[in-house]
């Protein structure tokens, strides 16, 4: 009984890492068609766009039934979809302002730090430490140096808040994924943060009726950037711990280069790739041996 007891809870880890990796790949994909957009509807303009879509492509599909939050319920819901505002509107924010490898990297110390600070074992900062490694090879700059000096401050405050919202959304998600179904979670978290976001989404309203092929173009990006990952994220988020979430989702820069490479033709040196290698061994390592406890 025990063995099979132990099984279940093997596959359910496994699934959940499935649908985090399929969250993470179609968010990549749909920034990629997001990039395109980005001179018509302004980053802030996209992120209000995204959002709000979102919000309302997941309420025609799930609606939450009367009675479903209590004033217990608001308590978490409320930082939960202040966090996927925030920490959305802060990377793009910073985008503009940033090269993309400075903001993933200041972006990624939120998740690292929470991943080091729930470790309880040697073996758990060895993953941490070879993260810490592939992020240092994949976003080390190539050429000549830009000092901290040249660096757009505000923008590199943004790109921390935004780690520091991604560290409220995985504590707060993982608590919000025990109280409701994986699709009433997300549909009620992307509702908040689009509630949070109409001051973007509104001037964007002429340009998305001039410009319907650029506003079905956003819509796409809303299902794959928004409405798809938060709910395999959520799913996840069902089964595994927050720091096994701050680990894995440093799989992001990998499945990043990835789509890079298969989208946009993006091609990187020996030295990059062996950082999404790092990386990838990190996430599999710390996969592996959390398998491997829970079976003794």
């Amino acid at each position: 009984m025990s063995s099979q007891v132990s099984s279940t809870e093997s596959n359910s880890q496994l699934k959940a890492v499935g649908c985090l990796i399929g969250g993470i790949s179609s968010f990549q994909i749909g920034a990629t068609l997001a990039k395109g957009l980005f001179p018509l509807f302004g980053p802030t303009g996209m992120v209000g766009l995204r959002v709000c879509l979102a919000a309302v492509i997941l309420l025609c599909i799930w609606r939450p039934t009367p009675g479903t939050l209590t004033v217990e319920r608001l308590k978490l819901l409320l930082p939960y979809g202040a966090s996927v505002a925030i920490m959305n509107f802060c990377f793009y924010v910073a985008l503009v302002r940033l090269p993309l490898g400075v903001v993933v990297a200041l972006e990624f110390t939120g998740p690292l730090t929470l991943a080091l600070v729930g470790s309880r074992r040697w073996l758990d900062l060895c993953w941490a430490g070879l993260v810490v490694a592939g992020l240092f090879l994949l976003l080390r700059p190539e050429g000549p140096t830009v000092g901290l000096a040249s660096l757009n401050l505000f923008g590199v405050a943004a790109a921390l808040l935004s780690g520091c919202g991604w560290v409220v959304y995985i504590l707060t998600g993982t608590r919000m994924g025990k109280m409701f179904p994986a699709p009433v979670a997300t549909t009620l978290g992307m509702s908040t943060a689009a509630i949070l976001l109409l001051p973007c989404l509104i001037p964007t309203i002429p340009t998305v009726l001039t410009h319907p092929w650029q506003g079905g173009a956003a819509l796409s990006v809303a299902v794959l950037s928004s409405a798809v990952p938060y709910i395999l994220d959520m799913m996840a988020m069902r089964t595994l711990s927050p720091r096994d979430l701050g680990i894995l989702l440093s799989m992001e820069p990998m499945l990043g280069a990835l789509s890079g490479f298969v989208f946009l033709h993006e091609a990187l040196s020996a030295m990059r790739w062996m950082g999404v290698l790092c990386i990838a061994a990190a996430s599999a390592g710390n996969v592996l041996t959390g398998r491997q406890k829970s079976l003794h």
